[in-house]
Parts: structure tokens; sequence; C-alpha cells
């Protein structure tokens, strides 16, 4: 699976249908990892837009796939997903059906890369997000550097 724990930082675009150019899309994402599944807690802005908290919830289920849920203060979207292998695909909606959701997880170079779409009511957006997982710095006052440097200049 592509998920792991850890603290990931995501960096892509949204584009709202019907525009040219997409706005800049920014995720960090803290993933917690327990004998159930998964639970995602994240915190989204996308340029011109307030800044949104995101609690995910992944859980595998009897038929080998996985339930989600995805809640977003009062607005909750469940849905399922195909995540142990290639390709990893997920769909969601809202109880009222009228909002949709489709992405794609795969694997890039340094983490993983989600795409998807959205299709709110009249609107369809799609995005695409990079994703890093960040390697947490440990300090210690018993940790020497053997090869010291000057900024800007080695010695």
């Amino acid at each position: 699976m592509l998920l792991q724990k850890g603290h990931w930082l995501g960096r892509g675009s949204v584009l709202v249908e019907g525009q040219s150019l997409g706005q800049t899309a920014e995720c960090d994402v803290r993933i917690e990892q327990d004998t159930g599944g998964f639970t995602l807690h994240a915190e989204l802005s996308v340029q011109d837009a307030e800044r949104r908290d995101l609690v995910i919830r992944i859980a595998g289920n009897e038929v080998g796939t996985y339930t989600l849920r995805v809640q977003s203060g009062a607005e909750v979207l469940n849905g399922t997903a195909k995540l142990d292998s290639p390709p990893n695909l997920g769909l969601l909606w809202n109880e009222a059906e009228n909002v949709y959701a489709t992405f794609a997880l795969f694997a890039i170079s340094n983490g993983c890369g989600c795409r998807g779409f959205i299709r709110d009511g009249l609107t369809t957006f799609t995005w695409e997000i990079a994703f890093a997982l960040q390697q947490e710095v440990v300090k210690g006052d018993n940790v020497i550097s053997l090869n010291r440097r000057v900024r800007g200049r080695r010695r």
C-alpha cells in the first residue's frame, strides 16, 4: 500500500472546469495507523479559497477493498477504494448523492501522487497533488558533523 504513517506534505493544483489556469494547492497531512486502518488529519489550502480541515478514515472491509469516510466540517463523503495494488482507485459521494469524487493514487520518485475529479452540483474540479514523506529531524547534543562547512564555501 502506498499509504504509510507519518507527516506528508503535498503541493499541486486544482483546476475548475472551463478555466485555463489552475490554482495552487498545498496539503499538510498526518497519517496514523491502527489495527483497523488509517486516519488522516489534513489541512488543505487552495489559492483564493479558505483553508479546509479534513479527517479521512480508511478501513479494510470483508470483500478485500477499503471503506472511506471523508469529513470536512459538517460535510461528509463516504465511499470505497482499492488500495492494495495499482491502479489504486477510489470513489466517494455524499448522502444526497449530488457530490461525487474519484481519485487515483500512484507512486512517484519521492512519494506518491494523487489525481482526481469532484463534481459538486454543476461544477467539476480536477486536482493533482504530489506528496512527500517528511523525515523527522532528531537533534541531540552528542551529534557532531565530520564535514565542517562555512556558509557559502567548502573547506
